[in-house]
């Protein structure tokens, strides 16, 4: 696990040693749903963590080339001088990166890492979806939503309407505005809007060890 270096960090209480805080930093970066990765000037990888290499797996919005971090051929110009502009000139950026309709967002931040002689990118990556599905089952268990409830509310959160999700869940639209609504009045919200605000406030946790 590389470490960044910060002259004003605060050693980390106890007596852990370096090996074990290095497994330590490693688990939590993994827990973490957005995808994040240290590169050089020219895109070589010097680390990512389980959500970053899920998305290079995916080989859509960003790939392993010749092992240096790409893009697909619209976005790479931009990405290079993003990334070189992080690395060299130390500027923080953002790029969209085009996804086959979709878009994925990625923040680009200079960062001196211990080991490597030379400045590198911290690629930190914007979320899929609006809230993770263990982010949204932890929210619907704390206020108390059924099972039905819970399915209305992912499907919302998956941008569905009320009659896309009739259909997919085989009831009625009325069934499901009535879901919709016990839905607002448990997390005690007065909009759909206000609702996907809610589970978009859930940090990005997820479920992969």
């Amino acid at each position: 696990m590389l470490s960044l270096r910060r002259p004003d960090a605060h050693r980390p209480e106890g007596n852990i040693d370096q090996s074990t805080l290095s497994r330590l930093l490693a688990l939590l970066m993994d827990r973490i749903e957005c995808g994040v990765m240290a590169c050089g000037p020219d895109g070589e990888l010097h680390y990512a963590n389980v959500a970053a290499k899920r998305e290079l797996e995916r080989a859509c919005a960003l790939r392993m080339v010749a092992g240096k971090v790409c893009c697909n051929p619209a976005s790479q110009a931009e990405w290079s001088a993003t990334l070189r502009d992080a690395v060299v000139r130390l500027r923080y950026g953002l790029v969209g990166i085009d996804d086959g309709g979709e878009r994925l967002m990625i923040a680009l931040m200079p960062a001196h890492v211990e080991g490597i002689a030379e400045p590198v990118a911290v690629a930190t990556m914007g979320r899929r979806t609006v809230c993770s599905p263990l982010g949204l089952e932890m929210l619907s268990s704390n206020h108390g939503l059924t099972f039905a409830e819970s399915r209305v509310f992912r499907a919302l959160v998956g941008n569905n309407t009320a009659r896309e999700i009739a259909a997919s869940h085989g009831v009625a639209v009325a069934t499901v505005r009535t879901q919709i609504q016990a839905v607002r009045d448990k997390l005690g919200v007065r909009s759909i809007d206000a609702l996907l605000l809610r589970a978009a406030e859930v940090p990005p946790v997820t479920a992969q060890y």
